[in-house]
């Protein structure tokens, strides 16, 4: 178990950028442009972590075979890493909301 955990951490690093941005981007711009939707946030984190996944995939594809190699479908990394920017955006958006309310 710690190995997948190492793994889907290494994976997550390079999308790390790209979801954090995003994450902020759909808090900022659905969140408090009309009231805040948490369907619409949700539905806008997933094609952001999609995209940010398929911009990985067509730039490097020759690093998949890496985590093959170690014995972790591609599918579990996904939904793995998936989770993880999961709970980024949610604590994200906890304490942006924590801010908006104290000041």
């Amino acid at each position: 178990m710690q190995r997948l955990t190492t793994l889907t951490i290494q994976y997550y690093r390079s999308l790390l950028l790209y979801n954090i941005t995003f994450t902020f981007l759909c808090i900022v711009l659905v969140g408090f442009g009309a009231g805040i939707n948490l369907v619409s946030i949700f539905f806008s984190k997933i094609i952001g972590f999609l995209s940010a996944t398929g911009l990985h995939y067509y730039s490097s594809a020759n690093t998949y075979f890496y985590y093959r190699n170690a014995g972790i479908t591609i599918r579990r990394l996904y939904f793995y890493a998936f989770l993880v920017d999961l709970a980024a955006f949610i604590l994200i958006a906890l304490l942006i909301n924590l801010c908006s309310r104290l000041f």
